[in-house]
């Protein structure tokens, strides 16, 4: 039997290179949406006071409503009546029709 004999493969081709007659600009992209808000992403910040054993934070929840340039994220600190508070948890919508883009969970943050 002849080792040299290459019939059980199909002869190979050398590859054409992929060249494009003149490279053609991607068309442009449609603007951003912008927010229906035009001060920020509306949230909704809640402070469940029952999670936190630090003796200087606050004894009552509290619940407020903002509107940031983006959405807190998780260890962002936030400042609200007179209070630092540290961003621990957030929950996103997925917005059908205008109206809160997020809900924010918070608790105390002690370090100044």
């Amino acid at each position: 039997m002849d080792e040299t004999s290459s019939s059980d493969q199909p002869e190979r081709k050398p590859r054409a290179k992929r060249r494009s007659p003149k490279a053609k600009p991607q068309p442009a992209l449609p603007p951003a949406s912008s927010p229906p808000s035009s001060s920020g992403l509306k949230v909704q910040v809640f402070y469940l006071a029952a999670r936190n054993t630090n003796p200087k934070a606050p004894v009552k929840d509290a619940l407020w409503f903002a509107a940031y340039p983006i959405i807190p994220r998780v260890g962002d600190c936030l400042f609200h009546d007179g209070v630092y508070y540290q961003v621990s948890r957030v929950f996103l919508y997925e917005n059908m029709a205008p109206g809160w883009y997020a809900d924010v969970e918070v608790t105390f943050y002690g370090r100044r």
